[in-house]
């Protein structure tokens, strides 16, 4: 019988079984070679680049590239390398005192906004809050509806309590002659604040504890003024002297557009400028204004206590869109409030206690008056424009 004896069958097989043992042993011994190199960086994979090619990314890239100059070495001059670009493309535009990055944005999304306003209402695509703002934006841009309209929706707020404006007497009809006897600070304050956005005298908001920054708590604080700076008022150099005279013909003036009678403007206005200035010799200036400092926690029947000229609950009560903060509904005495300023708001109301109520009713209306020049026709901007360039 021909064939492979039992031994040399068995030889045969023990043979093999080493061969395949051996290459085993040896590719475990290269596959571990190999992790040991990749792991101490001593091998690398150059896996294949992906790269975006989106438009998105696109936009992106030349954006970066537009900004800095590849001929300069980052190593030997970094601005140079990362800002020579934007330098060279945006120039400081004539009507600012500066530029960069964040007004070139603000411009940017002003455009797209724009574009995104502009395009025609749709009831099926458009949301209610977007259909109001299209709205808006297009009444704000029919420019002959507003010219034909004037000061008429102005002179509308000003026929109604409680902004009939004292200085006007009773030019714009009996309706909007202002009385003393109806005159209410709390019901005045908290309109302008309420329903016009316009904080004066008292800056109420709601906002993070800031010791307890998972809660939030009501917070009081000084308001701005109608001139962008405190020192605008009390520097004594003939450039501010003659800036808060423009100021105050810029006031008459206003007055007189709405139909004030010029001499009575002007002794009214400068009664407003004064008191405006008292105002800004108490307001506590940015360097003192540290969180530690500012950290004044009491309920406001201790408020109430300390500065007992004002209604503060009723304030608060009409001020608060309960709407919005579902939580304060039923405010009370011992709600927690943060007063930011409690000597400011002392002195306050000493002044305010010592002032006449027509002056405090010229003032708060003209703060209304004011922030609402730049909805109505073209000779008020005009002005505005005149007394900006001074």
């Amino acid at each position: 019988m021909e064939g492979e004896t039992v031994p040399e069958a068995r030889r045969a097989a023990s043979k093999a079984t080493r061969i395949a043992l051996g290459i085993f042993v040896s590719g475990t011994l290269v596959l571990g070679t190999v992790l040991f190199l990749v792991s101490q960086g001593l091998i690398k994979f150059h896996p294949k680049q992906q790269y975006c090619l989106t438009s998105e990314c696109i936009e992106a890239a030349a954006g970066i590239l537009s900004k800095i100059n590849q001929s300069v070495d980052p190593c030997e001059n970094f601005y140079r390398f990362a800002c020579d670009g934007w330098i060279y493309n945006h120039p400081i535009p004539e009507d600012m005192s500066n530029y960069g990055v964040y007004p070139w944005l603000r411009h940017n999304v002003d455009l797209k906004l724009k574009a995104l306003l502009e395009k025609p209402i749709s009831k099926r695509r458009d949301s209610e809050a977007v259909q109001k703002a299209k709205t808006l934006y297009t009444s704000c841009m029919n420019e002959n509806k507003i010219e034909k309209a004037d000061v008429k929706p102005l002179l509308s707020i000003l026929r109604h309590s409680p902004f009939r404006w004292p200085v006007l007497e009773s030019n714009i009809g009996p309706e909007g002659l202002w009385s003393e006897r109806k005159f209410s600070l709390v019901q005045a304050l908290a309109t302008l604040r309420g329903q016009y956005s316009n904080s004066v005298f008292i800056r109420l908001y709601v906002a993070a504890d800031d010791k307890i920054s998972n809660r939030y708590i009501l917070k009081l604080d000084q308001a701005s003024l109608s001139l962008a700076s405190r020192e605008d008022y009390l520097e004594n150099t003939t450039e501010a002297k003659s800036y808060r005279d423009a100021f105050l013909q810029f006031m008459v003036d206003t007055a007189v557009l709405l139909g004030a009678n010029a001499s009575r403007a002007e002794s009214d206005m400068k009664s407003v400028l004064k008191l405006e200035v008292k105002i800004a010799e108490i307001m506590i200036p940015y360097e003192n204004r540290t969180i530690e400092v500012m950290y004044n926690k009491m309920n406001i029947s201790e408020l109430s206590a300390m500065i007992p000229q004002f209604d503060w609950l009723g304030y608060i009560k009409k001020v608060i869109d309960t709407r919005l903060y579902p939580e304060l509904k039923d405010i009370g005495p011992s709600e927690n409030v943060i007063v930011r300023v409690p000597q400011y708001f002392k002195d306050l109301f000493r002044i305010l206690e010592n002032e006449r109520k027509k002056t405090l009713a010229n003032y708060l209306v003209w703060r209304m008056v004011y922030s609402r020049l730049f909805n109505l026709s073209r000779r008020f901007q005009y002005r505005w424009l005149e007394f900006s360039r001074v």
